[in-house]
């Protein structure tokens, strides 16, 4: 089997791509588990395990238009970081897939969600709400936090973690919170309530913290956490959004030795580019 350094579905080039994958290997913050900095590339290898045509949504993958485009260089502040990130962002006429990195590698997205009637949907097991973490503003457990701040227009899905005052912030700022226990006891119920949320959005971006799913699914992540949604809630949800979706990013892998978070990591890829490409 060929293995090469891009992700496997790369046929274009950045001008004519429909979709711009790139990594922002930072991980500067992380409290627990360091190593999500190595995850962009370890995701790129995964990917090449993996079809390119998507039986889910009986798709040729080679078809649409896809370009890797390396990653980010995170030399020096993360301030500096976020300017890179953001400044490539801003030149791109393709649908963007950041791979991180940490979670606060999201605070590069602001620009699309500060577009008209967009929203920040996060699949998260943590809140990430706190207004500061040892010391730091942009630590990984306060992005979303500095994103809502931004933008003010926040869904999270998968919540199972945080602290009281995390809880009081979103419930006093009108953020819609679905809680996992909720999640797992009626599935279908839960989802359909998300997607009646967004119907108010005309434009969605997408961030997925991979450690909103249970460690069972994904444990290689930077801050595991019991009682996680399932990777299979997620692709429902895509579904029911792909036409609405600006822009996505993927974080808090930290590559296992046997490669299931990361090759869960690249499916999810492979299949969110299915379900929006059978759009264009």
């Amino acid at each position: 089997m060929h293995i090469d350094s891009y992700f496997s579905l790369s046929n274009s080039d950045l001008d004519s791509a429909e979709f711009i994958i790139f990594g922002i290997p930072y991980d500067g913050t992380q409290s627990f588990k360091p190593g999500s900095r190595f995850a962009p590339n370890a995701i790129r290898e995964a990917s090449w395990n993996l079809e390119s045509y998507s039986l889910f949504r009986n798709l040729d993958l080679s078809l649409v238009k896809v370009f890797d485009a390396g990653n980010v260089n995170t030399d020096g502040s993360f301030t500096q970081i976020l300017e890179r990130a953001s400044e490539f962002l801003s030149k791109l006429k393709g649908f963007p897939i950041a791979i991180g990195g940490e979670h606060t590698i999201s605070c590069s997205c602001m620009e699309f969600v500060r577009k008209k009637n967009a929203c920040y949907l996060v699949f998260d097991a943590h809140f990430d709400l706190r207004d500061e973490f040892d010391d730091n503003p942009f630590n990984h457990a306060c992005t979303v936090r500095r994103i809502f701040e931004k933008v003010g227009k926040v869904v999270q899905f998968g919540i199972r973690s945080g602290i009281a005052e995390e809880r009081r912030f979103a419930e006093g700022n009108g953020i819609e919170v679905f809680y996992s226990w909720d999640i797992l006891d009626d599935p279908k119920k839960k989802i359909s309530e998300l997607i009646r949320v967004l119907d108010q959005f005309d434009r969605i971006y997408v961030s997925l913290d991979m450690d909103s799913f249970d460690p069972a699914f994904a444990p290689g992540v930077s801050t595991p956490e019991p009682f996680g949604i399932h990777p299979i809630h997620f692709m429902k949800i895509i579904s029911e959004i792909s036409d609405r979706i600006i822009g996505f990013d993927l974080v808090e892998v930290v590559p296992d030795g046997n490669k299931v978070t990361q090759t869960l990591a690249a499916k999810l890829i492979v299949e969110l580019i299915s379900s929006i490409g059978s759009n264009i």
